[in-house]
């Protein structure tokens, strides 16, 4: 008697907290795209117990994401070998011209979430909200704090905004700015500077995206044949002729015309542990998101697909 108790005065005060989250403005799904083609959408996400501070709704998140996209204007068109042409991400917006934001309150209190909170929010995402289009980006601003100031792969990303690197406009635009680099593939093993495996620079540069900073380097143009570089990506506009798609090339392990020897040694190493456990480590770009550690143990898997991707 008292278990069930317990269980109605829980249900009680949690059917609560959801109907306090309801406010004017704010939207608990992905509204109807204006576009069929990529973009990236934003959510911002709260653990069961944390406060709502209206960030999608008070104009502070949209503030953000703006100035970003004016800095990736910049950052682009003034980047040394590039084309000279300003490209700004591919956001997802409403009808309305306004930024796509959705709410979304987990079911996992912060104390309960994993060190690495990605760990429980992209499967929530994916699994429970539905936030699965391949064409898509997943983008939170999560209002918690993490031991990272965020963490990103393909698919899926998230700046922590209570974490104690954030705590200012400046810190959570660099970090976002940082993270979304990753979920673009950046930086693939063959692009120069970059430390193989590890998706970042192997020695610091201070003012560069990719660490902290503003300036977009070598992950966006470079001169090596055969490897990604981020100008082409399918998440920026204007769009360049046969762009990549990080998804095709990081998830379903499909190089196309990307030879560099660096991306098929690694390749050819993933292929041949094809039955195996494939650790995160064994990657020439950041990693996918949407990865399926449930099934991992005997190859590499992802949600959405049945086969063993390695084994193609």
């Amino acid at each position: 008697m008292k278990k069930l108790l317990i269980f109605f005065v829980t249900l009680f005060f949690t059917n609560l907290t959801f109907a306090a989250d309801e406010k004017p403005g704010r939207f608990f799904e992905d509204q109807p795209d204006v576009t069929n083609d990529y973009q990236i959408h934003f959510n911002y996400l709260l653990a069961a117990d944390s406060e709502d501070r209206e960030t999608d709704i008070n104009g502070k998140m949209e503030k953000i994401l703006l100035e970003l996209n004016e800095v990736m204007l910049k950052a682009t068109a003034e980047n040394k070998r590039g084309d000279g042409i300003a490209r700004k991400y591919k956001f997802d917006y409403r009808a309305d011209g306004k930024l796509d934001i959705t709410f979304i309150r987990m079911d996992m209190k912060q104390k309960d979430l994993h060190k690495y909170a990605n760990n429980d929010i992209i499967p929530f995402l994916n699994n429970i909200k539905g936030q699965k289009n391949i064409k898509k980006i997943y983008y939170n601003f999560a209002d918690f704090s993490n031991v990272d100031g965020g963490e990103a792969g393909v698919g899926y990303g998230t700046t922590y905004l209570k974490s104690s690197s954030n705590g200012s406009f400046e810190r959570k635009l660099l970090v976002t700015l940082h993270e979304l680099l990753h979920t673009q593939g950046m930086g693939f093993d063959c692009v120069p500077g970059i430390k193989p495996g590890n998706g970042h620079y192997a020695s610091g540069r201070p003012g560069y995206m990719l660490e902290s900073g503003k300036k977009i380097g070598s992950v966006y143009a470079h001169t090596k044949e055969g490897c990604p570089q981020m100008m082409d990506s399918v998440y920026l506009t204007p769009t360049r002729n046969d762009p990549y798609d990080p998804y095709v090339l990081s998830c379903l392990l499909d190089l196309g015309k990307y030879n560099h020897p660096k991306l098929l040694k690694k390749l050819a190493k993933i292929k041949k542990s094809k039955d195996k456990k494939i650790k995160g480590n064994l990657r020439y770009s950041t990693s996918c998101r949407y990865r399926d550690w449930d099934r991992a143990k005997s190859g590499f898997y992802i949600w959405g697909v049945e086969d063993n991707i390695a084994a193609r």
